[in-house]
């Protein structure tokens, strides 16, 4: 489980999902913090989110703490899977990014962490700047036991819909190669997390769903 503050920045994943095709997708890249500064992260963003945007994608970046271990993430984002391949297919041979490449490629590599390819698998209409005007997240990740990809799924996008009746943003995302599921709770701000975060974990309806949930496990 993560809790991520937004800084108008970014991160990035490579996977392939075969769902969600038509709503929002993206790519995050994830890194450990160069030399503890997350400043360096930025600067090191900064020089590729024109060449990127330039290309068709919107852009954030996130710094995420995951049990005090701080990780910042370039996240890559699209309206929909084709807007992702057409600026797959003239990356490769953009001029600028063949540039950055040559000069910051290794640095790169040295301090990423992971990568993912996520799609949106809750919400039908959502786009690449669905989470406009939110900065603190709350995030858990879930991977399905064997055959229980489908179960999870349900699950996931049932629980995601009691947060929302129970005023939080919610939303559900798959990583389709490895039955890998990223669940997302976007908030304004963490007054506004930490107040709804009380409300919904004294929610009668969550707590009946996690014992219900427990009851029959599906992912590890």
């Amino acid at each position: 489980m993560k809790i991520l503050a937004k800084l108008k920045m970014l991160l990035l994943a490579l996977a392939l999902s075969a769902t969600g095709a038509r709503a929002e997708v993206m790519e995050v890249w994830s890194h450990s913090l160069e030399n503890g500064d997350y400043a360096k992260n930025v600067k090191q963003y900064e020089r590729l989110r024109p060449i990127i945007e330039e290309l068709g994608a919107y852009v954030e970046y996130y710094l995420e703490d995951i049990d005090g271990a701080p990780v910042s993430h370039f996240v890559v984002k699209f309206d929909d899977m084709r807007s992702w391949g057409a600026y797959r297919d003239r990356l490769g041979a953009n001029p600028a990014f063949q540039k950055w490449n040559a000069r910051f490629r290794a640095k790169a590599n040295a301090l990423q962490v992971n990568s993912a390819f996520m799609s949106n698998i809750y919400e039908p209409d959502a786009k690449a700047d669905l989470y406009r005007g939110a900065d603190a997240f709350y995030i858990s990740q879930w991977k399905a036991l064997p055959g229980k990809t489908l179960m999870l799924q349900g699950l996931l996008i049932e629980a995601a819909k009691i947060a929302e009746n129970n005023g939080i943003f919610a939303q559900v995302y798959a990583s389709g190669y490895d039955d890998t599921f990223m669940v997302v709770w976007a908030f304004p701000g963490f007054t506004g997390a930490a107040t709804q975060w009380t409300f919904i974990h004294d929610s009668p309806n969550i707590n009946a769903f996690s014992k219900a949930s427990i009851a029959k496990p599906v992912s590890s």
